[in-house]
């Protein structure tokens, strides 16, 4: 049996924090995976940047309007299996925030909110002591120097990663 070619794809995601710095992450209760938690965003559409995917994934995915993203703060190229498929994804991670945020649901007739199994705020300290798989790989890391050092000057490069 010949196996499917790889969805390669483009991604934007945010780093949001609130005022209390604070992560959004969103939950998939995969069973593949045993459940994860994951920034928002998604896949970059013919001709749109990501700042503007990113956006739009935000308002999909839990209902936010965050018109000031930026900057790209990591960029990482992984490869995995979701729900059967292997995707290939070129991500663009990029810092967001907002003050009192409400997390609402996204846009009438979406998918992308049904996709969300849960949502949390994490604070640095939840992040360190939990067990939970997070991703991107080094979340946790990735949040501290942001919380020290504020946004590098050029996106920090993560090495690929390559799931079974």
């Amino acid at each position: 049996m010949k196996s499917e070619p790889a969805v390669e794809r483009p991604v934007a995601r945010v780093l949001l924090f609130n005022e209390q710095d604070r992560l959004l992450l969103l939950f998939d209760p995969d069973p593949d995976w045993g459940g994860y938690w994951y920034p928002p965003g998604g896949r970059i559409e013919p001709g749109e940047t990501p700042e503007a995917a990113a956006r739009r994934e935000l308002i999909e995915e839990v209902g936010l309007d965050v018109p000031d993203l930026g900057p790209v703060v990591l960029r990482c190229k992984v490869s995995f299996l979701y729900r059967g498929r292997r995707l290939e994804q070129d991500e663009w991670h990029l810092l967001g925030r907002v003050e009192r945020p409400a997390i609402g649901p996204g846009r009438d007739g979406d998918s992308e909110a049904a996709a969300v199994g849960a949502h949390r705020w994490w604070s640095l300290t939840e992040l360190r002591a939990s067990s939970a798989t997070f991703f991107p790989e080094g979340l946790v890391a990735i949040v501290e120097d942001l919380q020290r050092n504020g946004p590098p000057a050029e996106p920090r490069v993560a090495e690929p990663r390559l799931e079974p």
